[in-house]
């Protein structure tokens, strides 16, 4: 194909159409190529930077995105999907805490995903990085729901993430089925599994996805295929490289899942107004300005590396002024991080 378009032009339009495509874990190439006169094969490849992209193609991805982007198209839950998202920006005075436990945007945004997905019977994917309190967040949604919503919680391991049959086996088991040995006898497991969650539909919530093979994925989505009409949802939990796998389309095993996803939830965690605020209803008020944004640099939307940080605070510094370089000393202390923080 020739060049038609400097590449420095073409460029900056995949990136900029890339860039729309993190915002939108929904939409594939073919979403979008079905908006153009353009093949799907030349959509893929033009985003992978196989082709240059002639006139016709610069102009086809430059329409389709600002239409997409101005609502014309592929608007979320067109695609019977829907986003949910947190506000960054948004002021807090206070953050809700019970004991320990304190509800952030991400503990709610949660909790909405878990909600749909039980009331819809629908397919949802959270991502966030470790830490931020993706398992701690289910956990406070199943006590205020206990009673009211049967769910589940399946932590993958080494060996269920790699092997379809001692995944059903195992999450057989969780639900009390006769679970026959041998890897024969996987398909078994599977249609008796299967059989039980029509009789007894329930919202499965799978933890550590990022950690799936593809086959496992297609495991997942055939047990939602078979069940979903029954009143059973799955809502799965993972880091973000899951989101950057499922919304690829390199493999078809992944493909199939993502087609069915009802909800996408890409989360970024603890805000810097909630981590102010939580900091203030610690105790901690005499905090540099400097060596707070150090801090929250440090905790990257953690709230695990938060509440870690402030015991040691605690118990080293209490009542003390805090600086920059009591931040960095604390950083390097619990992670091994060059905060670079000053004298």
């Amino acid at each position: 194909m020739v060049c038609q378009v400097p590449e420095a032009v073409t460029e900056r339009l995949r990136t900029e159409f890339l860039d729309y495509m993190k915002t939108r874990p929904d939409l594939g190439p073919a979403d979008f190529a079905q908006y153009t006169t353009l093949a799907e094969t030349t959509v893929r490849s033009w985003l992978r930077g196989d082709i240059p992209g002639g006139f016709e193609v610069q102009a086809e991805m430059r329409r389709v995105l600002d239409q997409a982007r101005a609502g014309d198209v592929l608007t979320p839950g067109g695609s019977q999907s829907v986003m949910v998202t947190e506000s960054v920006t948004k002021r807090v005075r206070s953050v809700a805490k019970a004991g320990t436990f304190y509800t952030t945007q991400t503990v709610k945004r949660i909790g909405e995903v878990l909600d749909y997905c039980a009331e819809n019977c629908a397919i949802g994917v959270i991502t966030a990085s470790f830490g931020v309190g993706k398992t701690e967040a289910v956990k406070a949604w199943r006590r205020r729901n206990a009673g009211k919503v049967e769910s589940v919680v399946f932590e993958f391991d080494e060996f269920s993430s790699t092997n379809k049959v001692d995944f059903v086996r195992v999450m057989a088991r969780q639900f009390g089925l006769a679970n026959d040995v041998g890897s024969q006898n996987g398909g078994l497991v599977f249609r008796d599994l299967c059989e039980y969650l029509r009789r007894n539909p329930c919202l499965i919530v799978l933890d550590q996805c990022e950690t799936l093979r593809p086959r496992i994925c297609q495991i997942i989505r055939q047990i939602w295929d078979r069940t979903n009409d029954a009143g059973v949802g799955v809502v799965m939990l993972a880091a973000p490289i899951l989101l950057a796998r499922l919304i690829s389309g390199k493999m078809l095993d992944l493909e199939a899942l993502s087609s069915r996803v009802g909800v996408w939830a890409p989360l970024s965690g603890l805000t810097k107004a909630e981590m102010a605020a939580i900091v203030k209803q610690e105790g901690f008020d005499d905090v540099d300005e400097l060596a707070f944004d150090l801090w929250f640099k440090a905790c990257a939307g953690s709230m695990r590396r938060l509440m870690r940080s402030m015991d040691l605070l605690k118990a080293r510094h209490s009542g003390k002024h805090i600086g920059e370089k009591t931040i960095a000393g604390v950083a390097a202390h619990l992670w091994g991080m060059n905060a670079g923080g000053g004298a």
